[in-house]
């Protein structure tokens, strides 16, 4: 049979609207319930050439909605409160990038010919959960062994911008200071964005004068306090069309990389970013993005600092020499510069509403492309442990239609780390002589928010094992072993044991500080912090 290559129908954007970043719990924003902050999302049809009734389908994006706010069978409720009910519905979840998948698989129900019209929405209520609760929650997205060690999704960042220090040798006064230069950067911007959530400007001096009084404390080193995204709730609709608009989706992209950390083979650029965008450049027919400077809003997800280097290079924008300084660079990244980045102030000053934000960064960049301050914008989300990625470009249909755009498939794209086999584990590499010879990868500490008293370590150790295969581990040891952990530098040899049971890491004890159960993630650090301290006591 002669191999007909499919041809997608072009999709376009009818309407966008999203509702002001914040917590919606009575205090910031007026309390809303999940679905309240849903029911909103219909205003998307105030002036929009598709009415409710012709919508053929709606597809949410949300990150565990049930397990935030109890609210399951979430995108049929969410139809039914916007008026679509009878339209076909679907729940996306993939982690803190469901809005941007939301919006692919809306896009390619339009691409297909399978639908019209279709309704995209991003939703998270994440003020409904306690914050610790709420740490809990997102820590399911980590690899199940990795996580009960204590990793979470902001030691994943912290891994990261040690990545960074060490690549370009950095020391922890430099990196601060790079940090406080880049949250300048996102709350300059954020303040003046009506519909962000932390709308204050955090000048150099705050930043470190709140060192100084321990507001900014180290929380996962390198990270502080201020070089994290808030957690935020938002709701962002867009409407999709095969009708001709005057903005349409030129190109879409997503990609995953393995779901374990320790596996991976380096930090200081994520590969599923690369994939992602190398996607949607092909179906785009863009062979350098750089060809769209000084037309171009660069949305990217940015939840601690080290990852906004790392996007402008893995996505096409910055050669890898100007990775720490193209940011910070108001003639490459700034307003007017080549490339316009997090305008809106980025996920660290706009905030984060998980799943809603990769809508909410399409709703912008539509804005924007609206009011004719660019030609196209990039929209960059990513879900789970650096693991699902998502790149959109929106572009003025008419810019698509005047610049070449023959389709590619891309190549040469970025290999991948491997899981280990599941037979090789510690104990199997113990069992024989009871101890072994490593090295030290990488790791970071947790410190208290309050005390500064570290809790807990993460190591990532590499073995070989039999057959002469080198693999990595991830481990979980106490804080009280601070003064042994900093000492080691990647490449130090480490030794793996058997103690009486126990595992340990340069006679440190492995321990694991959550524990995974029916209702989730129990953090064993945080109760036995308050058992040591007397706080946990009295009921």
């Amino acid at each position: 049979m002669r191999h007909i290559p499919f041809s997608p129908r072009p999709v376009y954007v009818a309407a966008s609207w999203m509702a002001p970043v914040g917590r919606y719990d009575g205090r910031h924003r007026d309390r809303l319930s999940f679905l309240e902050l849903a029911e909103l999302a219909g205003a998307v049809f105030e002036g929009c050439p598709v009415r409710p009734r012709d919508i053929e389908a709606v597809v949410v994006g949300s990150q565990s909605p049930v397990a935030f706010s109890g609210v399951d069978n979430t995108a049929a409720k969410i139809a039914g409160v916007v008026g679509v009910s009878g339209a076909k519905s679907v729940l996306i979840d993939t982690a803190s990038s469901s809005g941007a998948s939301a919006f692919e698989n809306a896009c390619l129900q339009i691409a297909s010919g399978r639908c019209d019209h279709v309704l995209a929405i991003g939703i998270q209520k994440m003020s409904d959960a306690p914050t610790a609760e709420a740490t809990r929650i997102v820590a399911g997205v980590i690899d199940r062994d990795e996580a009960e060690f204590g990793l979470t999704m902001p030691a994943c960042g912290a891994l990261v911008a040690r990545a960074l220090m060490e690549r370009y040798g950095l020391s922890f006064e430099e990196w601060t200071a790079f940090s406080a230069l880049l949250t300048q950067r996102a709350h300059r911007y954020a303040a003046l964005n009506p519909d962000a959530h932390l709308s204050a400007e955090i000048p150099l001096e705050e930043y470190y004068r709140q060192i100084v009084t321990g507001k900014n404390y180290p929380y996962w080193w390198p990270l502080r306090y201020h070089d994290f995204c808030p957690m935020s709730d938002g709701v962002a609709a867009v409407v999709l069309t095969s009708d001709p608009q005057d903005v349409m989706v030129s190109g879409v992209g997503s990609a995953t990389d393995i779901p374990t950390i320790a596996d991976r083979n380096y930090f200081h650029s994520f590969p599923a970013t690369v994939s992602a965008a190398a996607e949607a450049y092909g179906m785009a027919g863009i062979r350098d993005i750089r060809q769209f400077a000084g037309k171009i809003h660069v949305n990217m997800h940015d939840p601690f600092n080290g990852f906004g280097p790392i996007n402008l290079v893995d996505l096409g924008f910055v050669p890898r020499g100007r990775l720490l300084d193209a940011l910070l660079d108001d003639g490459y990244t700034g307003e007017n510069g080549l490339f316009p980045t997090n305008l809106t102030g980025g996920l660290k000053g706009r905030g984060h509403p998980l799943g809603a934000t990769g809508m909410i960064q399409v709703v912008e960049n539509h804005r924007m492309i609206r009011e004719g301050r660019f030609t196209a914008g990039l929209s960059h989300s990513i879900g789970g442990p650096i693991n699902n990625n998502i790149v959109i470009l929106l572009e003025r249909s008419d810019h698509y239609r005047q610049r070449p755009h023959e389709p590619f498939k891309p190549w040469g794209l970025p290999s991948l780390g491997h899981l280990k086999p599941r037979q090789v584990k510690v104990e199997n590499l113990l069992a024989a002589t009871g101890s072994v010879e490593g090295t030290f990868v990488s790791g970071t500490v947790r410190y208290h928010f309050k005390t500064g008293e570290p809790e807990l370590i993460i190591l990532i150790v590499a073995c070989r094992a039999a057959g002469g295969r080198q693999y990595r581990f991830l481990f979980g040891v106490g804080g009280e072993n601070h003064e042994n952990f900093i000492a080691l530098t990647p490449g130090d040899r480490v030794r793996l044991e058997r103690s009486e049971g126990d595992i340990l890491v340069n006679r440190m004890p492995v321990r694991k500080f959550y524990q995974r159960t029916m209702d989730g993630l129990v953090d064993l650090a945080s109760s036995g912090w308050k058992i040591l301290t007397g706080k946990g006591q009295g009921g």
